[in-house]
């Protein structure tokens, strides 16, 4: 059985936090649109940490990204597969110098 191959992701911010602390992104897959909340957090354990809510499902993540050893996430996604598109999102915002 071969695996189906998945569509493209892309990641846009629609609100920067550098306004208030509170910015909005989302995230699109195929032809379904998520939107999160994100607001920085303090992390004294390395890397910079986010609390992200997704609009609509009241799931909150608390998420850690830099080096690639402090990156982790409390979704599902993470603690199974030690990825996620939370992770992947904010990371490629932080390089583009968006949050």
């Amino acid at each position: 059985m071969t695996r189906k191959a998945r569509g493209e992701r892309t990641i846009r911010l629609e609100r920067s936090p550098k306004l208030d602390g509170i910015g909005i992104f989302s995230v699109r897959a195929g032809t379904t649109r998520a939107y999160y909340v994100l607001h920085e957090i303090p992390c004294a354990i390395g890397g910079r940490g986010f609390a992200v809510h997704r609009l609509g499902l009241g799931s909150l993540y608390h998420v850690r990204i830099g080096p690639p050893e402090d990156c982790s996430c409390e979704c599902l996604g993470f603690l199974a597969h030690g990825r996620c598109r939370h992770i992947l999102g904010l990371l490629a915002l932080a390089r583009r110098d968006k949050i």
